[in-house]
């Protein structure tokens, strides 16, 4: 990610900041979907500057043996975090605890869930060495 990518995204969230801050004097509703468009615009702006990074990481894993099962696992749970992570700042801000409880909960048990294969095969292997 260059410096001008990162300069821009900082600048939008200023400017997201400061009319935000406008807005909540009128009704803090707008506020929130301002700020919920702005997280949204900085996440998409960023989701394309991963795909070098993804590449890299492949061929990195490839170079080191690792299997295709945990480079796959370790993806889908990075991104379910940052996803999830968005959407819980974004309610903890609107003021909604409950709800951001309920979202990290549910990414935790995606990324749980994600994982399953992994765990699958690490109890597989281990049966495999235990075995006379």
């Amino acid at each position: 990610m260059s410096a001008g990518i990162v300069l821009a995204i900082a600048v939008c969230a200023l400017c997201a900041a400061v009319f935000g801050a406008i807005l909540k004097r009128g009704g803090k509703e707008y506020a929130i979907l301002l700020s919920t468009a702005a997280a949204v615009l900085i996440t998409a702006c960023v989701a394309e500057e991963l795909a070098p990074l993804v590449q890299q990481i492949t061929a990195l894993s490839v170079a080191g043996g690792l299997p295709g099962l945990c480079l796959s696992v370790l993806l889908k749970a990075a991104g379910l975090t940052i996803l999830g992570q968005l959407a819980v700042h974004l309610c903890r801000d609107a003021g909604e605890s409950a709800l951001a409880y309920g979202v990290e909960l549910a990414a935790q048990t995606a990324v749980l869930t994600v994982a399953i294969p992994l765990f699958t095969r690490l109890l597989e292997y281990l049966g495999e060495i235990l075995q006379p």
